[in-house]
């Protein structure tokens, strides 16, 4: 099981799964990064502990998204949805890991043809052009 939490640590949480990389533009926005590393496990593997604050958007690529944050120091950690294919998920940002994120290498990428141009496929992962990984 990996723990996890924000910057300021006032919220933790623990949980198993793999990551996926996201491509999509409205992940590199969220997270200010060229693309989201996310564990997407079953939301009934996750304890939490403190309760963090919440903003929901629409991805304009079909899902509408709860992304769960700290207060305090605005971490971004995990990304909720009701769409189909996400309904009972939970999508951790694997940044959030600290030094455990060594130990996880992703299982796949999705929304590839968003792929940053000077980034290169991760070898030996699936590659999805969307968000139909089957989870």
């Amino acid at each position: 099981m990996a723990k996890a939490g924000c910057l300021c640590g006032k919220i933790t949480y623990e949980f198993t799964g793999e990551p996926l990389l996201c491509h999509c533009l409205k992940c590199r926005r969220i997270t200010g990064t060229a693309y989201s590393t996310n564990v997407t496990i079953p939301s009934s593997s996750v304890t939490i502990s403190g309760t963090p604050k919440q903003f929901i958007f629409a991805s304009g690529q079909g899902p509408v998204f709860k992304i769960s944050f700290c207060g305090d120091c605005s971490s971004t950690m995990w990304k909720e949805s009701d769409a189909e294919g996400f309904e009972g998920y939970h999508s951790i940002q694997s940044g959030t890991l600290g030094e455990e994120f060594d130990h996880y290498k992703p299982d796949g990428e999705i929304f590839t043809p968003q792929r940053t141009k000077w980034l290169a496929p991760i070898e030996n992962t699936r590659q999805f052009d969307g968000t139909d990984v089957g989870l």
